[in-house]
């Protein structure tokens, strides 16, 4: 493909999205390298491609991993050239070779075993991607799984039961009017639950509803109800939904209209999305909330990524009081401060004479490194926050352009047909003075 004096003009570029020494994707290099492939079309993804296969050969499992990840973004960002690269025989083939591979980490094998399948659904209805299919076949004939989280069935109500919290629904409702002085707050809720019973399951769950808007229904219990995904909305249904919402109107109402909004939360389990959307993440990561619009599936930004996730999957996160922003600026800037001891700790350590001096026997050298050490948790914590951070930036960044271009786009549209009304009218008018005069 190159020439031996010609060098992949992609591989730095690459090389730099999947260092392994990245404590998290590179989102701003991602996204420079999607435009890039999109600017230059088929040559710069078949560039991409080939600087992408040297990565996934690298033996450090961090660098296999960034590298599938920008594959994915790759395949999501870039168009039909980049989608025939990702299904040709040389990529589909190295994944399958990463796969088979004996000392390929675990970790490694499943995201491309995930990809596979993702891509093999997404390419599905083109028969010129269909290698992809093969590469899946092949992998599934050997006995490779794809692994797709497991789900409880959903339980069994009997119509006593349903019976009962049709009961308690109407009662809290009750309370709700001679509380609130009438239904308008509460009125998607009640036409909610008068059809709950209609729209059952043949297995008797009952599907979950939305939320009213006015009346947000967040509560703590939520994240840890047993959740159902439909086959058609990709959205979770819980057993016992009127139940619990009968029990939270009955227990506290103006709590609920008072509850503070839910701005961020911690995941408490690692989600691995099976639907197009979906928001994969880690356990411990804190998530951006940013749409709340159904009770069980919000959605949220993570590492510059946007897409829908699992209530119960995740715990809220309070919003930091004053003093505990101030005590946060007051630990990093302890970090920074010893900038200038590892600066010395470098500087003594470059100019000791190995052949002359003994180290162990500088006391002043491994105090200052053993004070430096204790530094690395809390540098690598602060290089995750401002990764989050510069995501979110580069995300809002790309809503501002997108909202920009149709902005002109309208206005342009808008001037347009204002110009050629206006020219018309006085066209008329011409015409009109032209015909009085005559």
């Amino acid at each position: 493909m190159f020439k031996a004096n010609q060098p992949n003009p992609y591989d730095d570029i690459v090389a730099k999205a999947t260092d392994e020494n990245l404590t998290g994707e590179n989102w701003e290099v991602i996204l420079n390298l999607c435009d890039k492939v999109q600017e230059e079309g088929e040559q710069g993804a078949r560039n991409v491609i080939a600087a992408l296969l040297k990565r996934l050969a690298h033996r450090s499992p961090n660098v296999q991993l960034y590298a599938l990840s920008l594959g994915e973004s790759l395949s999501k960002n870039c168009g039909i050239d980049l989608h025939r690269e990702l299904a040709s025989r040389a990529f589909t083939g190295a994944l399958e070779k990463l796969i088979v591979d004996r000392t390929t980490h675990e970790k490694v094998r499943r995201r491309a075993l995930g990809l596979i399948a993702m891509w093999t659904a997404e390419f599905e209805h083109d028969p010129t991607l269909g290698i992809m299919e093969s590469c899946y076949n092949n992998l599934k004939a050997k006995s490779y799984q794809f692994e797709t989280p497991s789900e409880p069935a959903p339980p069994s109500v009997d119509d006593e039961a349903r019976r009962r919290e049709e009961e308690e629904l109407q009662r809290a409702l009750e309370i709700s009017m001679r509380d609130k002085g009438g239904r308008s707050t509460y009125a998607p809720t009640a036409s909610a639950g008068s059809s709950g019973a209609a729209a059952k399951h043949a297995s008797g769950y009952v599907p979950a509803r939305s939320p009213s808007p006015k009346a947000p229904a967040y509560a703590a219990n939520n994240y840890h109800s047993n959740t159902k995904t439909t086959s058609t909305s990709g959205y979770s249904a819980t057993s016992g939904g009127v139940s619990a919402i009968a029990a939270s109107s009955t227990s506290s109402l103006p709590s609920q209209v008072s509850a503070p909004v839910v701005t961020r939360v911690r995941a408490l389990h690692t989600f691995e999305p099976t639907e197009p959307g979906e928001l994969a993440f880690e356990k411990g990561e804190v998530i951006k909330v940013v749409d709340r619009g159904y009770k069980d599936w919000w959605r949220g930004q993570l590492k510059g990524r946007t897409g829908i996730f699992p209530v119960n999957y995740v715990e809220p996160l309070p919003e930091p009081t004053a003093a505990e922003l101030a005590r946060e600026a007051e630990q990093e800037a302890a970090v920074f401060a010893q900038a200038a001891n590892v600066d010395r700790l470098l500087s003594m350590l470059r100019n000791l004479d190995a052949s002359r001096d003994n180290l162990a026997d500088n006391e002043e050298i491994q105090e200052l490194y053993r004070s430096c050490m204790a530094l690395r948790p809390k540098i690598v914590k602060l290089i995750d926050k401002y990764n989050q951070k510069r995501a979110d930036l580069v995300s809002m960044n790309e809503s501002f352009v997108k909202a920009r271009t149709i902005f002109d786009r309208i206005m342009e549209d808008s001037l347009a047909r204002h110009t050629a009304s206006k020219q018309e009218s006085c066209l008329l008018l011409l015409d009109l003075l032209i015909f009085c005069s005559v």
